[in-house]
C-alpha cells in the first residue's frame, strides 16, 4: 500500500499580478480536485507576506501526484503562470517516506 504524498508550493505574484495568479490557481484547484488520487487540494494566502499563495495539496499515493503532473490543466496553468511569478515556485513534495 503506497503512502499519501503532501506536496506545498509557494508562489510569489509581480506587484499587479496577485488576482490573476489566484484565478489561475483557483481554476487549477478545480481541476485537479476532480483527478483520481486527489484527496484535497486548498489554496492559501499567507498572511505575513503580500502577493503570495500557498497550494496545499494531499495525494492518495505516489502514482496518483506523479500522474497529476501529466495533466493538460497543470501544464496550462504552470504556463500562464510563467509571466505572473516574482520568482520560481518553492516546493515542497513529500513523497510518503516518512511517518510521524
Amino acid at each position: 500500500m503506497s503512502k499519501q504524498v503532501f506536496t506545498v508550493a509557494s508562489l510569489e505574484a509581480k506587484e499587479g499580478s496577485f488576482e490573476t495568479l489566484k484565478q489561475i490557481i483557483g481554476e487549477l484547484a478545480i481541476a485537479t480536485r476532480t483527478e483520481a488520487g486527489n484527496i484535497e487540494y486548498s489554496i492559501i494566502e499567507d498572511p505575513s507576506k503580500p502577493n503570495t499563495l500557498f497550494s496545499i495539496e494531499k495525494w492518495e499515493s505516489r502514482e496518483a501526484e506523479s500522474k497529476h503532473w501529466e495533466m493538460p490543466h497543470l501544464k496550462e496553468a504552470l504556463t500562464r503562470v510563467g509571466d505572473l511569478l516574482a520568482k520560481e515556485p518553492v516546493m515542497h513534495i513529500d513523497k510518503g517516506t516518512q511517518s510521524f
